[in-house]
């Protein structure tokens, strides 16, 4: 079955609508978002590479209700990032952070977004899925340092569906 972009924007915006009708607590209210740039190369296994600038804006964990509160809150995230071939990805989604230990920190990541070849990579259209892990360690009171890696892709939403990966340094900051 063949899928239009139309289908896929419909398909984002019921999902988001999920997330925001699902019951939350104000679990981390009190914790301040956090900003994070990282950089790195963009195409890293398929070839076609460039490097790759990004920023984003991590918001406090949601806890949600509906899950054990032995696994952590889902953290809110905005962001983009921009290619040295014209690429750009704005995307929206979330993280959960994973403690390991006092200084580490374990994050898988899943986001949606739009994105724009410019003169990079053809991944099939404008709707992209972005999923990753990154690993990370406090350097101070305020800030991490961490290793991202993440493939981004349309799920086979279109007839075209190379997908690509990306491994980026991330530091992150507590304004």
């Amino acid at each position: 079955m063949k899928y239009g972009g139309a289908w896929a924007l419909r398909t984002i915006l019921c999902s988001l609508a999920v997330w925001l009708c699902v019951p939350v607590s104000a679990h981390g209210a009190g914790e301040p978002l956090t900003l994070a740039g990282s950089a790195g190369r963009f195409g890293l296994l398929r070839g076609n590479a460039a490097v790759e600038a990004g920023a984003e804006i991590r918001f406090a964990p949601w806890r949600l209700r509906l899950l054990p509160r032995a696994l952590p809150g889902l953290s809110p995230v905005l962001g983009g990032m921009a290619t040295s071939k014209g690429t750009l990805y704005v995307y929206g989604g979330f993280r959960i952070d994973v403690p390991l230990g006092a200084a580490w920190r374990l994050s898988p990541q899943s986001a949606a977004g739009f994105y724009h070849r410019g003169d990079g990579k053809d991944l099939g259209g404008a709707v992209e899925f972005r999923s990753g892990l990154e690993l990370s360690r406090r350097i101070g009171a305020r800030s991490r340092l961490g290793l991202l890696f993440y493939h981004l892709s349309n799920a086979g939403i279109y007839d075209r569906n190379p997908g690509t990966e990306s491994l980026v340094l991330t530091y992150t900051v507590r304004p």
